[in-house]
């Protein structure tokens, strides 16, 4: 097994040390030292090798650090105020279980999980399909384990847990995906069925398990998850299931079966770049009825000229791809008020012992409009039903700064009907709370919402139009497009951390608002014209 074990890593670490490279090469300046014959220099590739070995250790400690700190700890500790030692442990532990314990169990499976690495190492070098998985499974439920005892630690400490607790729970909740693997295979084995391949059903079990686990904490109520989970019978059976399904696992005879069975060729999984391009390219596709003339518009656009002509016309000609995600929106937004409107009626007195008030939305507003607006969705529909295509012509690309004014405005009246909806939303759900409404929060919160959906309008096209990142099949290959968008996810990150007053957080988001409105028209007009292209 270790020999197996050796070549699996091999295989991980070419495959993102070749993905270093690559990205490297793409980087402005460092990118033209680093040349294609580095692919085949082999002491270059070892030294890129131990990074991605590193990187990839590093990546999955982190992963489990993020997982426990923000979607469970953060929450407990910042969404309700006041609670006792022992009520924030049960909250942690019942979050913690229903995501990890029953969603997860549902939702992952390695042992029946399409993967290229898979294809691979079994289908080209003829690896054995039995040692191929015992060494998968041995090297993912060890790493599991590694990798979440020190955030379960960390993390279940602060929430109240004694450290043979979270070791416990550590060790449980890797013992329970392990017999969750066998769970999976055994219904394969019986059925013929690939529980994970069953998209609808996986997605349902999702949406009702973060239901299952965030309502109890949003509504004030403690489930004893924590004191079933960590009683001794409950230990036991799960200990014992969990290794009798690792022993069940690692003398399983069957495996070259289950490997032709989620190494299919014809597999879209096995090859995601096929599968997200394919998917890209439907998402931006118009429908035949967008093509179909409607005379009054057809009178609107032949008042018009040059560049407003032809983005009207766009517009006109695709537009249920621009509809579609603000509708999507709307209704998104429509629902999250009428359930948050009957929440604050069903439950106002536990949500006013809670202290609940408008101004606990603030540290999230950067994160939800951010989700909210429409821009990158437009920018791809325009570069593959548009831009594609003209970009090839100079002319085009040096009129980059007047089709972007255009733009901006067409989407910005977008995302501000969708900032409109969710502060009608939020409004009517504050005034359901009863008591003082009309208050200075709630305008701050509005122009929190106005200023960050300008923002964000901005944000997607000032990208579009600076890095271009898109290529001819709606793959990402701009590096910095990943650079800049993470430091915006970043900074989402750290306003629902830092916690800014209200007043500070609303002056910084406009001024932040005003100096982008302000700043990308100019570069726009630049530097456009070169960065304006097709890669």
């Amino acid at each position: 097994m270790l020999r197996t074990l050796n070549t699996l890593l091999a295989i991980r670490t070419s495959i993102m040390a070749n993905m270093l490279i690559y990205y490297i090469q793409k980087l402005p300046l460092i990118g033209k030292l680093v040349r294609n014959s580095f692919y085949a220099n082999l002491g270059f590739k070892k030294a890129v090798s131990i990074i991605a070995l590193v990187i990839t250790q590093l990546w999955g400690l982190m992963l489990r650090f993020a997982y426990l700190g923000i979607l469970i700890y953060l929450p407990v500790t910042e969404l309700v105020v006041g609670l006792s030692e022992e009520d924030r442990l049960q909250q942690f532990v019942h979050i913690f279980a229903i995501i990890s314990f029953v969603v997860a169990a549902v939702s992952s499976a390695t042992v029946l999980e399409p993967k290229r690495e898979k294809y691979i190492a079994v289908k080209l070098m003829r690896l054995s399909g039995t040692r191929y998985m015992q060494a998968s499974l041995a090297y993912r439920y060890v790493t599991f384990l590694l990798y979440l005892l020190p955030a379960m630690l960390l993390f279940g400490s602060l929430a109240g847990a004694s450290i043979i607790e979270a070791v416990m729970l550590t060790i449980m909740v890797t013992l329970w995906r392990i017999l969750a693997e066998y769970a999976h295979l055994k219904l394969f084995e019986k059925t013929g069925i690939v529980l994970i391949k069953h998209t609808a059903l996986v997605w349902i079990v999702i949406l009702i398990g973060y239901a299952a686990a965030y309502l109890p904490l949003l509504l004030g109520k403690v489930v004893p998850t924590g004191t079933f989970l960590l009683s001794l019978p409950v230990c036991i059976v799960i200990v014992a299931g969990g290794l009798f399904a690792a022993f069940q696992l690692a003398r399983y005879s069957g495996y070259s079966g289950v490997v032709d069975a989620a190494t299919k060729r014809d597999d879209p999984l096995l090859d995601l770049g096929r599968m997200v391009t394919d998917a890209q390219k439907k998402s931006v596709k118009s429908k035949d009825s967008d093509y179909t003339v409607d005379l009054n518009q057809q009178g609107k656009l032949e008042t018009k000229q040059g560049y407003a002509y032809l983005n009207a016309l766009f517009f006109f000609r695709h537009r249920s791809l621009i509809s579609s995600p603000v509708n999507k929106r709307l209704v998104i937004v429509g629902a999250f008020g009428v359930i948050g409107v009957i929440t604050m009626l069903l439950f106002r007195d536990q949500l006013q012992n809670m202290k609940w008030n408008v101004g606990m939305v603030f540290p999230f507003l950067v994160l939800i409009m951010y989700y909210m607006s429409v821009g990158e969705n437009i920018c791809k529909a325009m570069f593959y039903n548009c831009d594609l295509s003209l970009m090839r012509y100079s002319f085009y690309r040096g009129s980059a700064f007047g089709h972007f004014l255009i733009r901006l405005k067409k989407v910005m009246s977008l995302n501000l009907s969708i900032a409109a909806a969710f502060g009608v939303s939020l409004t009517a759900i504050t005034a359901a709370a009863g008591g003082e409404w009309l208050n200075r929060e709630l305008l701050m919160l509005w122009i929190c919402v106005i200023s960050l959906s300008v923002f964000f309008t901005v944000h997607h096209l000032f990208m579009y139009y600076i890095f271009q990142p898109y290529s001819t099949e709606l793959n990402v290959k701009n590096p910095l497009y990943y650079v800049v968008n993470m430091g915006i996810s970043a900074a989402s990150g750290a306003c629902i951390f830092l916690r800014v007053p209200a007043v500070s957080f609303t002056i910084i988001i406009v001024t932040l608002t005003l100096i982008y409105l302000a700043a990308a028209p100019v570069l726009v007009r630049r530097y456009g014209p070169r960065t304006f292209r097709v890669k």
